[in-house]
């Protein structure tokens, strides 16, 4: 596969935006966090201020993630292409596949447009009011105050802009990758699992085909089972050897993706407790664009995990008792293979799926809850 190469001024401009984003949401969040409001004691500044870092860092490890990997991913996407082009075209598989990719591709482009809508109602919020102002009033860029008297204001908006737009870019552009490639083994999925449906009644279709071609009827009719299994045996061979190469592919991606996750999911947790402390009426973009993060790849996981049971159905519909011994015991193989459901996990904690979601989430609001009170107190 050849690779356009990168121009030398993307490289630059994502090194200045990524300056600008560590110096605004990391550098300037542990000053105002361990510095400035360690004085004043003002807990819902400081939620706010760690809201925005814990909201936006996953954009950096998702970046690390791509520079550490980018080998693998590369590899990952030349596996793919190289498995898609196997496929013949014209044919059921072939147009149930791509009905399936469509689906994938609405859900990835939905998901782009409303983070990337998120992130430009952050950053043009500001010059929608009248006066000055930032995304976030109360958050200090430190260095650059009296922070709305002239330059600083327009160096503080300019560096704040460029920061979400950098943190935003890399999100998305991670994030549609791993929804594009765990979407396309959910849909080679969902499609083999049609096929295996459709084996008995496909292999009846295939002899009446011969039946019509072979003159000696007697023989065609005698040979009749033989015809039927010797085709089910072929068709077997195909979707059990694209099952086990889209497994393998999902193996290695949930290996590389596994701690990142993790990571992810924890500072997301912090993220929307923090979000909450913070006060909605400061908060209320960040929190949706948060909430939108974790419901990605917990959606790519549940419907992951929708496709195996689908397959797994599949197997047990397709009329196996029809098959003679050999092909039956090739379903029993893949219904035994198919037992161990495909689950995208964060760091081996947790597995993503809507019911992790609803527990992150239940456990996010008893925390935030148990802080509050706390805060209340003081």
């Amino acid at each position: 596969m050849n690779f356009i190469g990168v121009s030398w001024f993307y490289y630059a401009a994502t090194i200045v935006a990524g300056a600008c984003y560590f110096y605004v949401y990391v550098f300037s969040t542990f000053w105002l966090v361990l510095i400035r409001y360690s004085v004043t004691e003002n807990f819902t500044e400081v939620a706010i201020a760690v809201s925005l870092m814990a909201a936006s860092v996953t954009s950096i490890i998702k970046f690390i993630f791509m520079i550490l990997h980018v080998s693998q991913a590369r590899e990952t996407v030349r596996k793919i292409l190289a498995f898609d082009a196997l496929m013949e075209p014209g044919t059921r598989l072939t147009m149930n596949l791509r009905k399936n990719l469509r689906m994938v591709k609405k859900r990835a482009l939905t998901i782009w447009i409303i983070l990337a809508t998120n992130a430009a109602i952050f950053a043009v919020f500001p010059f929608l009011r009248p006066g000055r102002h930032f995304t976030e009033d109360t958050y200090i860029i430190y260095g650059l105050e009296p922070m709305l008297e002239s330059p600083n204001y327009e160096i503080a908006l300019t560096m704040s802009i460029i920061s979400i737009f950098f943190c935003v870019y890399v999100m998305i552009n991670v994030a549609v990758y791993v929804i594009v490639i765990v979407g396309y083994i959910e849909a080679q999925i969902k499609t083999i699992g049609v096929e295996v449906k459709n084996l008995w009644k496909d292999s009846q279709n295939f002899y009446k085909i011969m039946h019509h071609k072979v003159q000696n009827k007697i023989y065609a009719l005698h040979k009749k089972e033989n015809i039927e299994n010797d085709f089910i045996q072929r068709r077997l061979r195909t979707l059990f050897n694209y099952h086990v190469t889209n497994i393998n592919i999902f193996q290695k991606l949930n290996e590389e993706l596994c701690d990142t996750l993790a990571i992810e999911y924890v500072i997301m947790t912090v993220a929307i407790i923090t979000e909450l402390l913070g006060g909605l009426e400061n908060t209320y973009l960040q929190l949706p664009f948060t909430l939108v993060l974790m419901f990605i790849d917990c959606l790519s996981g549940q419907k992951l995990i929708d496709a195996c049971r689908e397959f797994e159905e599949a197997l047990y519909g397709c009329e196996w008792q029809n098959f003679n011994v050999a092909n039956q015991k090739t379903i029993l193989l893949m219904l035994l293979i198919s037992q161990k459901t495909l689950l995208m996990s964060a760091g081996g904690i947790a597995n993503l799926n809507f019911e992790c979601l609803m527990m992150i989430l239940k456990s996010s609001y008893s925390a935030y809850t148990a802080l509050k009170s706390g805060m209340q107190k003081h």
